[in-house]
């Protein structure tokens, strides 16, 4: 009897013992698994947000969209009141071609006046040569002083009217730069015009889905205020929002599991991209100021960015909450 009590007792610790080996062993597995696999389930599926702002105010005469709409890049989305914009192309063109009959007629006269001057040149050049030959033979007496003194005023006159030549060619030219300037500054307003008549046609600056459609006919609006947003059906990643503790073992290149809450079944592979310099709470909106005599120690976050390592043949929608799992090497 004693016998059997004693075996019993002694398989009790037999049992006692395995089972804690099998503990120790299962918590040594469980430490090495959290080592190598780190695990959060603060994270989210982003991607580029496309806002479309108009690029001139105005009143939208049509609409072409709706929320949730597919479109592509380069369709057209609304568009403004034209007749504004297309009184300004018209004003810049007449402009345009006012320059340029300036530029034209500036162009003349300078050709005009250089013609006047070759001519007043070989006047000048006969008159001098006169005025020399005369005071020669007045010094000689030959010719009285009345014939020499009108020789001489001759000669002035001709010397006159050249200079006078010289500074209307003056004028003239900087009439013709000044024309070129304005025929210039015309042709950017011309283009400017005809950029802000096509920007009439808002057009999708990407290919994706319309989301936050605000704009409807009749409804005015500017610059400063996007019409929707574009979000595109392909290039999502995955933010994580890691705590600071476990960032540390969390590299670029390493492998990542993916699980997506809508669709609990499909598992998906990613790799780590980078690492954010800094952590969320750094760049919100209103960043915490430890300054103030009342802080805290709360463990922050860092967020990491995750690419798929092969596109998602399901629906990825920004905002989708996901857990993800760092295969750390």
């Amino acid at each position: 009897m004693e016998k059997t009590e004693t075996g019993k007792n002694v398989n009790k610790k037999i049992i006692l013992a395995v089972v804690l080996l099998v503990l120790i062993a299962a918590i040594f597995i469980f430490i090495q698994y959290k080592k190598t696999h780190i695990a959060t389930d603060d994270a989210y599926i982003t991607n580029d947000i496309y806002w479309v702002h108009p690029k001139v105010s105005g009143s939208i005469e049509k609409v072409f969209i709706r929320n949730n709409q597919y479109v592509k890049k380069g369709d057209i989305l609304a568009i403004i009141n034209q007749e504004p914009y297309k009184i300004s192309l018209l004003s810049a063109q007449a402009n345009v071609e006012l320059y340029k009959a300036k530029t034209k007629e500036a162009e003349v006269a300078i050709k005009a006046v250089m013609s006047e001057i070759e001519l007043v040149k070989a006047k000048l050049e006969k008159a001098e040569w006169d005025y020399n030959r005369a005071k020669r033979l007045y010094q000689t007496k030959v010719i009285s002083k009345n014939k020499y003194e009108n020789y001489l005023t001759t000669y002035r006159v001709a010397k006159f009217t050249l200079a006078t030549k010289k500074e209307e060619l003056k004028r003239a030219k900087a009439m013709y730069e000044s024309s070129k300037k304005g025929l210039k500054a015309a042709e950017a307003t011309l283009k400017n015009a005809k950029l802000n008549l096509s920007y009439t046609e808002i057009k999708a600056p990407k290919s994706g889905f319309v989301t936050k459609k605000g704009v409807e006919v009749g409804k005015f609006i500017a610059p400063q205020l996007p019409i929707c947003a574009i979000v595109p059906n392909e290039g999502a990643w995955i933010v994580a929002n890691y705590k600071e503790s476990q960032i540390n073992r969390i590299k670029k290149g390493d492998d990542v599991e993916i699980e997506i809450d809508a669709y609990p079944s499909v598992r998906l592979k990613g790799i780590v991209d980078s690492i954010q310099y800094g952590t969320g709470e750094v760049f919100s909106l209103f960043p915490p100021q430890n300054a103030s005599g009342n802080w805290i120690k709360v463990t922050q976050r860092i967020p990491v960015k995750i690419f798929f390592k092969e596109k998602p043949n399901i629906p990825l929608r920004v905002g989708m909450s996901t857990k993800v799992v760092v295969l750390a090497k």
